[in-house]
């Protein structure tokens, strides 16, 4: 696999050379889908044309081998949980194979269960939050520590739910039939039973848990933390990555009350969240050239001050997509482009022994900002905006092997391969 892998790195497509190496790649993948599905691994068979039968096979298989994760809190923000669930929308959207959503549900299934107020205590929920109260949250701190910690990174999980929810009621052919896997937990016997569950838990969420602590309606509905009992960044305004997984969150869920037609006094309430707090994030980026004279931008990991750092901008770059995706908040292609300038040329663009820079301005340091030697899926996303960095994210995947292993960074790449397919046609 690993030879297989790397014939793609300077190749537009995939060229065997020989009969013996078709065959060598065919018995591979024969015996490949033959072994159990927990030695599965994910492959990308080229990196222009349409997405294959062969690639979508060994994402499915993989998945099956990926159960959701243990705990109920930051798993399914920053882990392995909510990153799950993302792969597997972004590859439903591009096969429409039932089994890939049915995988998905799984994940928001095990996920909203999960959430402290729903969470039997011997279980591991039940925790008494900050408030002083069983709040609707999946704690951010330790199973140990008293009280629970939750923020505004709650939006992450709801976005999460909510995309999945928008992806059902986009295929109305799917409303009335039962889901495949079942209801464990009666979340919803149908897929539109299901998907209405994890939109009516969402919203009850955003209003009971987000609205009443983190929006400063003093100023401009901006997100900020409350002050004490709170003590995490009190009275201070929402690091950016954070801030935009509660946009997400807001933005999918609009998305999904629009499909439905069903409520436009809630709609309303979040675009007036919604829009601000985007206004806000770009009001307080910096122009900066790059070494090659392209636009990019420099911004804090939280106001008023600092540079970002490229772990957390991550989450920027995604949440700046799905805003733009929508078609809805003010965001046009241009305005997306400094953006991908800024990772393409400024982070790619400085590599120190071996990674890429830690920080949007080109600089490195530790931790967070410490740097990587590939490219964080959410990244991938640029790629839209700076089709000519395509092969080059792809590659440094390739190279240091995540294609086999990381289930969001092959769905994204997948997905962006079909989008540049389509877009060609």
């Amino acid at each position: 696999m690993l030879v297989y892998q790397r014939m793609i790195i300077n190749q537009k497509r995939l060229v065997f050379v020989s009969c013996k190496l078709i065959f060598s790649v065919s018995c591979f993948l024969f015996l490949s889908f033959a072994l159990p599905a927990k030695a599965q691994k994910m492959i990308i068979e080229s990196l222009d044309g349409p997405v294959t039968l062969n690639e979508v096979n060994a994402f499915k298989a993989h998945i099956q081998s990926v159960d959701a994760p243990p705990g109920n809190g930051n798993v399914w923000v920053f882990g392995n949980g909510g990153k799950s669930i993302e792969a597997c929308g972004l590859m439903y959207e591009v096969s429409h194979d039932r089994a890939v959503l049915n995988r998905m549900i799984y994940y928001c299934d095990e996920m909203l269960s999960r959430r402290n107020d729903l969470w039997p205590a011997e279980k591991g929920g039940q925790h008494i939050v900050w408030t002083g109260r069983i709040e609707p949250v999946w704690p951010s701190s330790n199973p140990n520590v008293t009280p629970a910690g939750a923020g505004i990174e709650q939006g992450d999980e709801i976005a999460h739910m909510s995309y999945c929810a928008k992806l059902i009621l986009l295929n109305p052919a799917l409303w009335n039939e039962k889901v495949d896997i079942g209801d464990t937990y009666q979340f919803g016997a149908t897929y539109k039973e299901r998907a209405l569950k994890y939109i009516k838990e969402g919203d009850y969420v955003i209003d009971n848990w987000i609205i009443p602590h983190f929006i400063r309606t003093a100023e401009n509905n901006h997100y900020y933390f409350p002050g004490p009992p709170n003590t995490y960044k009190a009275n201070e305004p929402a690091p950016w990555n954070q801030a935009w997984m509660l946009t997400n969150a807001l933005v999918r869920l609009v998305e999904c009350h629009l499909i439905l037609n069903d409520d436009p006094q809630r709609v309303a309430r979040y675009d007036a969240i919604i829009q601000p707090n985007i206004n806000w994030f770009r009001a307080n980026v910096h122009p900066q050239k790059s070494a090659k004279g392209t636009l990019c931008y420099t911004w804090a990991y939280a106001l008023p001050r600092g540079i970002e750092d490229t772990n957390h901008a991550a989450y920027d770059s995604e949440g700046l997509w799905i805003a733009y995706e929508s078609g809805r908040y003010k965001l046009t292609f241009d305005d997306m482009v400094p953006f991908a300038n800024t990772y393409c040329d400024v982070v790619m663009g400085t590599v120190t022994n071996g990674k890429f820079a830690g920080r949007v301005d080109g600089t490195t340091g530790t931790g967070h900002a410490g740097g990587d030697n590939y490219v964080r899926d959410e990244y991938i996303y640029l790629a839209e905006f700076r089709p000519d960095m395509f092969n080059d994210m792809a590659n440094a995947e390739i190279n240091t092997g995540k294609i086999a292993v990381s289930m969001p960074i092959t769905a994204r790449l997948l997905w962006e391969k079909d989008r540049r397919y389509r877009n060609k046609k």
